[in-house]
């Protein structure tokens, strides 16, 4: 029969009033809900009578008044503070946990371990990336940095100087540098220490408000030309170096040869800007630079009252733009994309853009194994309290208001939470400190200084936040089942202890939560294992035994044009080749890279390129033999000393890029052209004379496939104004390093080389991090894995343990046990498929993120995934199949007769 329009719309009406009645409590509908139903039914049809506005009237007054006293009701149907809070509830929940003290050690384990692994990694991460500097205001103080594509680098130092006079957002604007030294003492008889020196200007401590320990603090003058040479250290370097002698201030010290002063050492813990072992004078010339190309400078600031990173950002970008206009222009500044200018606290410049996500990625993690941890404690103690399902209900019964019910239950896990939370909170304090001293004694001059862990407000407030939270969730479990008992319902079931039908549904939410909350964490288990054992094994391409580098840059006025810049190359070379401690130097000066128009190339076999797809290579220029580095020459010929100014212009291009632009043939005779740095006229063509084995570029989890597409071209063939030097130690590696530093002085007497690094050090602190790292997030996942295990097993267990009674009713009536086996097994992939519908979205969220930072390919995630939700069908699956097998072994007489 179909409705008249003003019938469907009083039905409307109507069920918009019953959704109304709900708000009263239970018992208040049971005794008004039709009466009141029914009244407003005969208004709405008086109303419907007088027009639309009327029928609106009314609906909004019955709103008001229902929504009103149905408040009013609920208030008066809640007891008093007083009548609610009772000690013997407190002395009851006590006795229950002390007569079942496996289940009470068994929670407290349970809840311990959840909410510690979340309190841990909350903290872990919070120090090392959203943690405000540890100086005064540091929540404010920003590193500026050069934003080309996808890189980010410092200034060159005209531009900067230019630049800060009109900065309004920033104040303390400080710039520095950093290179290496060799600390000698001042007797020169005492060993040698090859130091990492941080150039800055002389108000670096005042803008901290950091004032030294000892000594006294940069002066203006100390950085005007002809100062006597000056040095402030930092703690540490005062304690390993100087055994912590006080009296080193004022006392002289040499330099790569140079009489220098101490004049202060800095408080312990202060290493401003990154990881700063000590500090000299950055130099009036160097701050007021206006000789473009001279100086590269990284830079720092202040964030004034009222200004943000992003207003920031804006302001330093046009004035960049500006500086750039006003100079003559450099090959450099054209090529690629215009700059830009970024503005970040230290910590969020040191991880980078992608912190944010990885911060928040992995506490999603650390949170769903505490969920895990909620679920099977919440189901253990469900289990207790249908046990007392009987109990409840006669309380009840005899007068018993739900209120004294609620708080009676939420008395038990709130002491198992608080006493839980206690031993987390510890749990996690000794994590802390544990990784605070192994990063401090394992990654000595290579952490940032703000990186220490270990209890502070913040990780208190986390661990207050997470008891919280368990609290709430569990307490308002318990406190809800309490007040849901039904002295009828319990009677109607035979005073059964499964909880009747409600308890059933829960159970199964609470399976298909583990279900989703496990799948999630072990793909997320899977992706990290692969990135922990990538960092482990980075494969640099070439062979690094006895492998150092460090950078070198020729002064410009000293060296000012190609011809004298290739002298100084070849003098270099000489000098370096001399030393009795260094073998094999070579030099590779970057001229562009795969991620900006610096590396664009051009085929001379006319083959057509569309615009948007320009091929493009890392560029590197190379003095030397590059065998020598176990870079293999697969086909041709390797560059050598042949390949100078004057002579055909040749390229040696990688065996990625061989594959790629000549596939299934050899590109030895072909030629190409090196567009993105310039070369675009017809003599400029270069022939490929060889192939070389991959060297991978760039960051080692970047996400460009062009990682291993190289062309190398003859150092004596192009203009390089800076250039990184790799050299092996014939086992003294300090003796390498003075020898370095020797070289470069004695070709330039104010010049030294960057900082000296090797390649066996920096990758064996990378497999240490990554080893250290993957175990440490190994016991969580493998702890979650546990939760995961026993948790699903148990609630199948308890869900098919409350069917018992049915199962023996279909076994009466004739049922066999393949007929029950397959009905309990489909209600499992029931939830198993709920909890993966779940999990599905979860998942994707997780794999973008993860990608963003460690690349994986697609097949591989997907074929992870579909591993991950295999294994959690085998284990539902059992889970449900082996509490099956056990109820079938009850007879069906003492299944009818089970409570």
């Amino acid at each position: 029969m179909t409705l008249r329009p003003h019938d469907r719309l009083e039905r409307a009406a109507r069920a918009f009033h019953r959704t109304l009645l709900r708000a009263y409590p239970r018992q208040f509908r049971d005794d008004f809900g039709r009466d009141m139903d029914e009244t407003f039914a005969d208004r709405w049809r008086e109303a419907r009578a007088r027009g639309e506005w009327a029928m609106l009237l009314l609906l909004l007054r019955t709103s008001t008044d229902t929504l009103a006293h149905a408040a009013a009701a609920r208030a008066a149907s809640l007891p008093a503070l007083s009548d609610m809070f009772h000690f013997q509830d407190v002395r009851y929940a006590f006795r229950l946990l002390r007569r079942t003290p496996y289940f009470t050690l068994l929670t407290l384990v349970v809840l311990a371990g959840g909410m510690g692994v979340s309190v841990f990694t909350f903290s872990f991460l919070y120090s090392a990336i959203i943690r405000p500097l540890p100086l005064s205001d540091g929540a404010r103080i920003v590193r500026v940095q050069e934003v080309r594509g996808r890189n980010t680098s410092g200034f060159d130092a005209s531009d900067f100087a230019r630049m800060r006079a009109q900065v309004t957002t920033l104040r303390d604007i400080g710039t520095w540098s950093a290179r290496d030294v060799v600390l000698g003492g001042d007797d020169g008889r005492s060993a040698q220490r090859v130091l990492q020196l941080t150039a800055v200007e002389w108000n670096v401590f005042d803008a901290t408000h950091t004032p030294p320990a000892l000594g006294r603090p940069f002066r203006a003058d100390d950085e005007a030309p002809g100062a006597a040479p000056v040095i402030v250290l930092s703690h540490d370097l005062w304690q390993i170096a100087f055994g912590g002698d006080s009296s080193i201030v004022g006392r002289t010290i040499r330099l790569s040869g140079v009489s220098t002063e101490v004049i202060g050492v800095m408080p312990a813990g202060y290493g401003f800007p990154v990881a700063a072992e000590s500090w000299v004078p950055l130099g009036d010339a160097v701050r007021t630079a206006t000789e473009a190309g001279r100086y590269s400078v990284n830079a720092f600031g202040r964030l004034v009252d009222g200004a943000t990173p992003e207003r920031a950002e804006l302001e330093l970008a046009a004035l960049l733009r500006r500086a750039r206009e006003s100079r003559p222009v450099a090959p450099a500044d054209t090529a690629g994309p215009p700059p830009s200018v970024t503005v970040r606290t230290f910590p969020m410049a040191q991880m980078g853009d992608d912190g944010p996500a990885f911060f928040t990625v992995i506490n999603l993690m650390a949170t769903l194994i505490l969920l895990l941890a909620c679920i099977n404690v919440g189901n253990l103690l469900l289990a207790r309290a249908n046990e007392r399902s009987r109990e409840l209900a006669v309380r009840l019964a005899l007068g018993a208001s739900r209120g004294r019910l609620a708080m009676q239950s939420l008395w038990e896990p709130v002491f198992l939470v608080i006493v839980s939370g206690a031993l987390a909170t510890g749990l996690a304090a000794f994590a802390l400190r544990f990784v605070n001293q192994w990063a401090h004694t394992r990654l000595e001059g290579n952490m940032a200084f703000w990186w220490t862990w270990g209890m502070d407000q913040p990780t208190l407030l986390a661990a207050g936040g997470f008891t919280t939270l368990t609290i709430a969730v569990l307490g308002g479990v318990m406190a809800l089942r309490a007040t849901n008992t039904r002295f009828n319902d319990v009677l109607r079931d035979g005073g059964a202890r499964d909880g009747g039908q409600r308890a059933g549904r829960v159970a199964r939410t609470l399976v298909a939560t583990q279900v989703a909350a496990v799948t999630v964490l072990l793909f997320f288990g899977v992706l990290a294992g692969m990135a922990a054992f990538r960092l482990a094994h980075i494969d640099p391409g070439y062979d690094t035994r006895n492998l150092l580098a460090s950078g070198v840059d020729p002064d410009v006025k000293r060296f000012p044009t190609d011809s004298s810049r290739q002298l100084y190359w070849e003098r270099l070379a000489a000098l370096l080749a001399a030393e009795p401690s260094i073998e094999m130097p070579i030099f590779r000066a970057r001229l562009g890279t795969a991620d900006d128009e610096r590396g664009a190339l051009e085929f001379g076999d006319g083959r057509v390129v569309p615009a948007a797809e320009q091929p493009r290579a890392w560029v590197h220029a190379v003095r030397g033999r590059l065998d020598s580095l176990g870079v293999r020459s697969l086909d041709g010929r390797a560059l050598d000393e042949r390949d100078r100014s004057g002579q055909p212009a040749v390229a040696v291009v990688s065996q990625a890029m061989a594959t790629r632009f000549w596939p299934g043939r050899s590109p030895v005779g072909e030629r190409i052209r090196l567009a993105g740095i310039g070369e675009t006229t017809n003599e400029q063509w270069r022939t490929v004379v060889g192939v070389v084995s991959d060297v991978p570029y760039g960051d080692e989890f970047g996400q460009n496939p062009q990682r291993m597409i190289a062309v190398y071209v003859p150092l004596g063939q192009v203009d390089a104004s800076s250039a990184t030097l790799l050299f092996r130690h014939k086992g003294d590696e300090a003796a390498a390093t003075a020898g370095l530093h020797l070289a470069v002085t004695a070709l330039d007497p104010d010049a030294v080389p960057d900082r000296v690094q090797s390649y066996n050090e920096i990758l064996a602190k990378s497999a240490m991090v990554a080893g250290g790292v993957s175990k440490l997030f190994g016991l969580s996942f493998a702890f979650a894995l546990l939760l995961a295990i026993s948790g699903t097993y148990g609630l199948m267990a308890r869900s098919i343990g409350m069917r018992t009674r049915e199962i023996g009713v279909r076994r009466a009536l004739g049922a066999t046990e393949r007929n029950i086996q397959r009905l309990l097994l489909g209600q499992g992939g029931r939830q198993l498929g709920i909890g993966a519908v779940v999990a599905l979205p979860l998942m994707l969220f997780v794999g973008i993120a993860f990608t963003r930072v460690v690349p994986v390919a697609p097949l591989v995630a997907v074929a992870s995934a579909t591993a991950v939700t295999l294994a959690i069908v085998a284990v539902v699956l059992a889970a449900t199949w082996v509490p099956t097998r056990r109820a079938l072994r009850v007879s069906p007489r003492d299944a009818l007769w089970r409570e």
